[in-house]
């Protein structure tokens, strides 16, 4: 499926919103859902990337689709006044089966990242230059831990070809090829962080922009 481009909004990591001890998956947004059968509904969205499910209320009424019943859905954020996509792509998480799965778009052009978020659990006394690598942190931990909201980063080529990246700077350089060299450059000049979602992002950006 052909991703769209649309405005990216990047976010530095920061705590979340007002109630910090929620994640955004955990909240309803008003969003909409692009179905398979070419439909498309609009109401308030709820996510769930683990079980591959968004949830959609509309007035009284809950309706729940998966990956393979939705092409797209959308909603925007108000806790960062952002709109957030996310695509339903054929990808084999394991035991090289391909199914869809749900992706967030962060940058697109002839690379194309995305993301998946997941909650971490860190003990308090987790060094500060780990805990900033997380975008979204939660201060309810009353038992020695905190959760974090953090994200693997994927890598989507202009065949379809997705692939995961583990946020190595080696590894994160590969995926461009001959390009990387001069990229490398790049990185070194912005002090780039390729462990963090934000800083790849930059770097994917430029690579779009002014690496043919």
């Amino acid at each position: 499926m052909k991703l769209y481009v649309y405005v990216l909004v990047l976010l530095s990591f920061m705590a979340f919103g007002v109630n910090a001890q929620t994640f955004p998956s955990e909240l309803w947004h008003e969003g909409q859902v692009n179905l398979t059968d070419g439909s498309v509904k609009s109401g308030n969205i709820k996510y769930d990337l683990d079980r591959q499910t968004v949830q959609l209320k509309i007035g009284q009424r809950n309706e729940t689709y998966d990956a393979s019943q939705v092409t797209s859905f959308s909603f925007l954020q108000e806790s960062i006044n952002a709109r957030r996509m996310f695509y339903s792509l054929p990808y084999a998480i394991q035991n090289n089966y391909r199914r869809p799965v749900f992706f967030e778009v962060v940058v697109t052009g002839k690379m194309t990242l995305l993301a998946r978020e997941y909650v971490v659990v860190r003990s308090n006394n987790t060094p500060s230059s780990l805990n900033s690598r997380y975008r979204y942190l939660d201060y309810s931990g009353f038992n020695g831990s905190r959760s974090y909201l953090s994200y693997k980063m994927f890598f989507a080529k202009e065949d379809g070809t997705i692939r995961e990246s583990s946020g190595k700077k080696n590894d994160v350089l590969y995926q461009f090829g001959e390009a990387r060299s001069e990229l490398k450059k790049y990185v070194k000049k912005e002090k780039l962080k390729l462990d963090r979602l934000e800083d790849v992002a930059k770097l994917v950006e430029y690579y779009n922009k002014e690496i043919n």
